[in-house]
């Protein structure tokens, strides 16, 4: 296996255990283990600590996963003897010529075992463990891929020789396949314990994603908002990047001749063309009334996010009337940010005709044709006037008007959900109602070319 190989399998292990690694760190990771090599296991450490662990809970996870992944079985006398195998020379040579593992087994070739060892555990895939009970099928094919079936041939064929030495050779080998499988299991355990730490959080994690609100705990909650805030750190960061690659320019060929002709047409200074980028500007509305009780937090936190994410977002919240929310995204962390703006006016009975109205008297001045405007609810107003055409009004106003339900569509209409008046004035209404959706929909807002 080269040293490539090796570091990306132990990089492999520490991005399952939960440790970010971009490519150009994974490049500085290998290039520091080419000059390093192996043989100074200390330098190698701390050389891949400093390109790979950028904090203090990152090291604890590096300096744990480093003592697993490089650990070296010590491959003690496998054949049970202090002494070296009886038999004459001629036996002995028949083995060495018809079998590399069982030379090395006979002569206890720790060394060459343990490079084997973890060479067939590349070839059968053993950087794909997560369970237990996956235990025994790895060793299996780590045995395969070394070579225990010629082995087995090979002891078989010392048996029926039937002199004493190839019999005693023959159990000598039986022996060492025996205590072979053992240290291989003991190796699939520890590799287990690399590459699945943490494997149960990810399972939760990637179920909780997709989990519908309404069947939420309120563990599930907690964790939740866990998500939510590592989903809008990873938006945020691939936002930034697109940012700073759209407002690098293009080399303008033609003024750059004409800015270099006093220099007899040697091209001493560039000239970038650059396309004005417009940062977004959105304007969202939030439900928090007593129809989306099971809702109204994760609504809030979408709100929260959203303005983390892309910044000047002017919001709003309502039940029975609407109120801007800005100022308290701003000042609080997105939980004191929640149970103040339900405090303030959440869980009450919705009425989205006054809301609406309200909005249209005080703030329909933010509404223009740059503006995306999003509105965060179930689309019930206890059978109220809706007041659809303030919607169409802002429909036609905005550059984009979008519906977030967290309501499933067989919902939509039913009783008092004027949700179906709304959507032929909506360009998009949809579910949200996990992390996945709401994913989804800020990747959307945040392409660039939807921004112009």
């Amino acid at each position: 296996m080269t040293t490539q190989e090796t570091i990306v399998r132990f990089i492999g292990s520490l991005r399952a255990s939960g440790v970010r690694i971009s490519v150009s760190e994974e490049l500085d990771a290998m290039r520091a283990a080419e000059v390093i090599g192996y043989q100074q296991r200390g330098l190698l450490r701390d050389a891949l600590a400093l390109t790979l662990a950028k904090s203090a809970e990152e090291k604890a996870i590096f300096e744990v996963c480093f003592d697993e992944f490089f650990s070296r079985s010590a491959f003690k006398k496998l054949n049970g003897a202090e002494e070296e195998p009886a038999g004459p020379p001629a036996a002995a040579s028949t083995v060495q010529s018809g079998n590399e593992l069982a030379r090395m087994l006979l002569e206890n070739d720790a060394a060459g075992l343990a490079q084997a060892m973890e060479a067939a555990a590349a070839e059968a895939g053993l950087s794909q463990i997560r369970l237990a009970t996956q235990i025994n099928l790895y060793t299996r094919r780590i045995l395969e891929e070394m070579g225990v079936a010629a082995l087995e041939g090979q002891v078989g064929a010392m048996r029926r020789i039937g002199t004493p030495q190839s019999s005693q050779q023959a159990e000598q080998l039986n022996e060492a396949r025996e205590a072979l499988r053992d240290e291989v299991r003991d190796f699939v355990r520890r590799q287990l314990q690399v590459y699945a730490r943490g494997e149960p959080d990810r399972i939760r994690d990637q179920a909780l994603r997709q989990m519908k609100l309404g069947v939420m705990t309120v563990q599930d909650k907690a964790r939740l908002r866990i998500l939510v805030r590592q989903m809008a750190s990873r938006l945020a960061s691939r936002h930034a990047r697109v940012l700073r690659k759209k407002r690098k320019g293009q080399l303008d060929v033609r003024r750059i001749i004409q800015k270099n002709i006093p220099n007899d047409g040697v091209l001493f200074q560039t000239v970038f063309r650059y396309k004005k980028i417009d940062r977004p500007k959105i304007v969202a509305t939030c439900d928090v009334s007593g129809s989306v009780a099971a809702s109204a937090e994760f609504l809030l936190l979408f709100l929260w996010n959203l303005r983390e994410v892309l910044g000047g977002v002017r919001a709003f919240a309502f039940s029975n009337d609407l109120i801007e929310v800005t100022d308290l995204l701003a000042r609080y962390d997105d939980e004191e940010a929640t149970r103040q703006i339900l405090k303030a006016i959440g869980l009450g009975a919705t009425n989205y005709g006054v809301s609406l109205e309200t909005f249209r008297k005080s703030w329909i001045g933010l509404v223009d044709r740059k503006t995306t405007l999003i509105i965060l609810g179930d689309g019930r107003g206890n059978r109220t006037n809706p007041r659809v055409e303030i919607v169409r009004e802002l429909s036609e106003r905005c550059k984009r008007l979008i519906w977030l339900n967290p309501e499933g569509r067989s919902g939509w209409g039913t009783a008092d959900s004027a949700m179906l008046r709304y959507k032929p004035y909506c360009h998009l209404a949809k579910v949200c109602n996990s992390i996945a959706d709401l994913e989804t929909v800020i990747s959307d807002l945040l392409e660039a070319d939807r921004f112009g």
